[in-house]
């Protein structure tokens, strides 16, 4: 694998990693991007939504937007992965919402599978060998080879999830799903740890320690990381800085403000009105931005 094969642009990320430092966290985060994770080799854990993912070579783990999420590395065995990240928008029209059917929503579709094994019986591993190569390709070529190289990859991977079943080791509880699905579809509203613990029938210490080891946060890190996403996107579509903050259940602008500007690095004000960009990421790869407050 080529380590120098990489694409950045507007609404593509494409690229081959390895790393060989263990870490003894997860690396959480999420963002409004969907993302193509080809896992090569190593010894990780991955956590999706509460959800851990024991990722066996040739595995493939698909993450729509606004899915929290995370890796982390177990040992030095180099840990090897291929990453696709885009925007909907570098996909044709007529086609989009087919291309983009396998992407479950977490919100809506909690139990639909996003992790598949032995991808390589389905072509899988070519598509990924075209994008290295495409990423080869002189700059001209290649503006007009990557939407179909990407177009080409999620329609193998529609086809496989027809036939394909999910089989992962899962450490989520009923409760744990139910207060995950339970903030996903509620973060617009004021949301206070006894009002969990009451609906859910767990004291605060018991709800958060449980709730720590099942997603690798606390309910309101969680809870105040999936909210800066939304108003994110809410400003990316025309809301000013205090509608996002009040739509994305913000009690004032003031906290809002700060938790966007230390997740995300800068001010709200210079996402309005613009499309999101992969190819302004200071440099680092999505995978290793850790969004714990």
């Amino acid at each position: 694998m080529d380590k120098q094969a990489h694409v950045t642009t507007e609404q593509v990320s494409y690229g081959y990693s390895e790393s060989e430092i263990p870490t003894e966290e997860y690396a959480l985060h999420c963002h409004n991007f969907y993302e193509v994770y080809f896992f090569l080799d190593g010894d990780v854990d991955y956590l999706v939504e509460g959800t851990q993912y024991k990722p066996t070579p040739n595995s493939l783990l698909l993450l729509s937007p606004n899915v929290f999420h995370g890796v982390k590395i177990n040992g030095s065995r180099p840990y090897k992965r291929f990453s696709v990240h885009f925007h909907p928008d570098i996909l044709s029209v007529e086609r989009r919402v087919f291309l983009l059917s396998a992407f479950p929503s977490f919100e809506n579709q909690p139990d639909e599978k996003i992790y598949y094994e032995q991808v390589e019986r389905f072509g899988i591993p070519y598509c990924f060998e075209a994008l290295e190569d495409c990423a080869r390709k002189e700059a001209s070529l290649r503006e007009h080879l990557l939407p179909v190289c990407v177009e080409a990859l999620l329609a193998r991977i529609v086809s496989m999830s027809d036939t394909t079943g999910a089989g992962f080791h899962s450490t989520s509880t009923d409760t744990i799903t139910g207060i995950l699905l339970y903030l996903n579809r509620h973060m617009k509203e004021n949301i206070t740890l006894d009002q969990l613990s009451e609906r859910f029938f767990l004291s605060k210490h018991h709800m958060n320690k449980v709730f720590r080891k099942a997603t690798g946060t606390t309910v309101f890190d969680y809870l105040l990381h999936k909210r800066v996403t939304l108003a994110q996107q809410l400003l990316i579509e025309g809301s000013s800085a205090q509608e996002a903050a009040a739509e994305a259940g913000f009690g004032d602008y003031s906290s809002f403000y700060r938790a966007y500007t230390k997740i995300l690095g800068h001010s709200p004000l210079q996402d309005r009105g613009v499309l999101p960009s992969l190819g302004n990421n200071n440099g680092k790869q999505f995978e290793d931005v850790n969004l714990r407050i």
